[in-house]
């Protein structure tokens, strides 16, 4: 029975998957579609975080040493620790999964603070830039693993009809709204409503609490431009949207732009954009 019990432990070791590592939930999911059960994925930000304030701890690094690929997406505790972990992990390599990538800048950056012209990555909310995402995922998945290339190359041209698909019905979903502005808590969408011709409002300035003469300018334009729905994302405070909901007559809708579950939540936000709008 030991003998046994050594041979299965020794074998489930040499058939223990490569791990890849991701820094937020939805880059597993676009791993997950292009690798399939090929490799461990190992995603960093825990869910119902703030991708930009969260803090990354040493007790993060053990899933990240043992693995073979890390993909970034421009974060600013990525920012932080890249260089750390290029001299203490050398076998790991690091993928930026946003390369090619037209950038655009935060719009509150913008106004409020000339001399910080701050690039805005939430390119995953747009599906037609995900198909860059997902072929920068392939490219480092064929490198790395050769051995799998045609089953990686496979799924992403069927990931990209999904995705293809997924815009055309999200086009279709958005066609006859009027009304193409919405509030937002967190300053997310711009690459979604970039596409889809509309218009988000931030209540947050620059990652902070809106100040009073803030939230009477959103006010006064939710007013004018009858706003009906301000979302909020989960682990965000929400004691402004709660205002600005009370004084516009909005609704509020959770949304989550950093969800596991992508496609399912991109499409829930555009059902609740549509009835809203």
């Amino acid at each position: 029975m030991k003998i046994l019990l050594f041979l299965l432990l020794n074998l489930s070791f040499l058939v223990a998957k490569p791990v890849a590592s991701v820094s937020i939930a939805p880059q597993e999911f676009f791993v997950k579609k292009i690798a399939g059960d090929s490799v461990e994925i190992n995603t960093l930000l825990p869910q119902n975080s703030d991708e930009h304030t969260f803090e990354f701890k040493t007790s993060h690094l053990s899933k990240l040493e043992k693995s073979d690929l890390y993909f970034t997406m421009g974060l600013e505790f990525e920012k932080v620790f890249l260089d750390k972990f290029k001299r203490n992990f050398p076998n790991l390599s690091i993928v930026n999964t946003q390369k090619n990538i037209p950038f655009l800048e935060f719009e509150e950056e913008h106004e409020h603070h000339d001399h910080d012209h701050a690039k805005d990555i939430h390119t995953w909310l747009d599906p037609i830039l995900v198909k860059t995402l997902a072929t920068n995922i392939a490219t480092a998945l064929k490198e790395k693993y050769p051995q799998n290339a045609k089953m990686y190359e496979n799924n992403l041209q069927n990931f990209h009809k999904e995705l293809e698909d997924l815009n055309l019905q999200i086009n279709e979903e958005l066609k006859g709204v009027k009304n193409r502005k919405f509030i937002v808590y967190h300053p997310s969408w711009a690459y979604f409503a970039k596409r889809y011709r509309l218009e988000q409002i931030p209540v947050e300035i620059a990652g902070k609490e809106p100040k009073i003469s803030d939230l009477k300018r959103i006010i006064k334009k939710a007013r004018k431009e009858n706003i009906k729905v301000i979302f909020v994302q989960p682990g965000f405070p929400e004691n402004a949207a709660k205002v600005l909901a009370k004084e516009c007559g909005a609704k509020i809708v959770m949304i989550n732009h950093l969800a596991k579950d992508w496609d399912k939540e991109l499409l829930k936000s555009v059902e609740a954009l549509k009835k809203a709008l």
